[in-house]
């Protein structure tokens, strides 16, 4: 096996293991988290979006919709077409916790769909490494 494809190999189940590993746990907080809203007290473009178009990274505070605790500050794990103006439906684990997860699919089923075909891509590209045996 070439150095080149043990590389591939790695990165594509570590990368979808990552990316599964991600998506399970903001579906997670989703099902069993406590509901409520963000409301954003700053943004700042995010590194990863492109010039043209940019996207927002926010942070803020939470209210849950049933009121019984407030986080002052917190981040949400995903970015934002523009900075926004009114309160974001969002979820978060515990009353202690730094981040949230908006709600919908758009949050866990991208990594989880990319996770569930990169995972086993790495484990097949493995076992035909490992079937076909070293190269002379």
């Amino acid at each position: 096996m070439t150095v080149g494809r043990a590389w591939r190999i790695l990165l594509a189940i570590c990368g979808g293991a990552v990316l599964l590993g991600i998506a399970l746990l903001r579906l997670h907080t989703q099902l069993t988290g406590t509901p409520g809203f963000f409301t954003a007290a700053s943004c700042v473009v995010s590194d990863s979006s492109d010039k043209d178009d940019p996207a927002y990274e926010c942070v803020g505070s939470f209210a849950p919709t049933n009121g019984t605790f407030h986080i002052p500050y917190l981040e949400v794990d995903t970015t934002f077409p523009a900075p926004p103006r009114e309160p974001v439906a969002v979820f978060v684990d515990e009353g202690d916790t730094d981040t949230a997860v908006v709600t919908g699919n758009e949050a866990w089923l991208p990594q989880g769909l990319a996770g569930l075909v990169l995972l086993p891509a790495g484990i097949f590209m493995a076992v035909r490494a490992a079937q076909s045996g070293p190269r002379p």
